[in-house]
């Protein structure tokens, strides 16, 4: 079972017996793929974790009831970092930095790493508010077609 769904929001990588079932240009297209995708992942983590050690509140940023607040204060950390960055600060100066992300687990799993209990400040027993045509099967769908369209573009035949 995978660690999280295929779906048109989510890139995930090929698993084994997606790339071991194929002609072997296509195993290593697919496997070029994994490790283009591995790449991008933690160049992501790192952005993060430079984020948490300059505003170290986010560590401890809960779930909210309604998930657009969050986003509004990532994005204005984000923009808020960037500016700083942009001025040539130091976060390292900053009193409390914390350059080390204690949530961080080093053995990266590259698929089976998401928890997504709460996520989206969605409690146990809470419906999400999804479009009707938006099933389990459709997300997974559009991811699939989504992901060959991201290899044929990145690694054409």
């Amino acid at each position: 079972m995978q660690g999280y769904p295929s779906s048109p929001y989510v890139l995930r990588p090929f698993t084994e017996p997606e790339v071991n079932d194929q002609p072997p240009a296509e195993k290593r297209r697919r496997r070029k793929f994994n490790k283009r995708l591995s790449s991008q992942r933690i160049t992501v983590e790192h952005a993060f974790g430079m984020l948490k050690g300059r505003f170290p509140s986010l560590k401890d940023l809960s779930p909210e009831r309604d998930i657009r607040d969050t986003y509004r204060v990532v994005e204005a950390l984000v923009a808020l970092h960037n500016l700083c960055i942009d001025l040539g600060d130091h976060p390292e100066r900053i009193p409390f930095f914390d350059g080390e992300d204690p949530t961080r687990d080093d053995e990266d799993d590259p698929v089976n790493d998401i928890d997504a209990t709460g996520y989206g400040g969605i409690m146990e027993g809470d419906g999400a508010e999804l479009p009707a045509w938006e099933t389990d099967e459709w997300l997974r769908e559009a991811g699939r077609r989504r992901r060959l369209a991201i290899l044929n573009d990145l690694f054409p035949l």
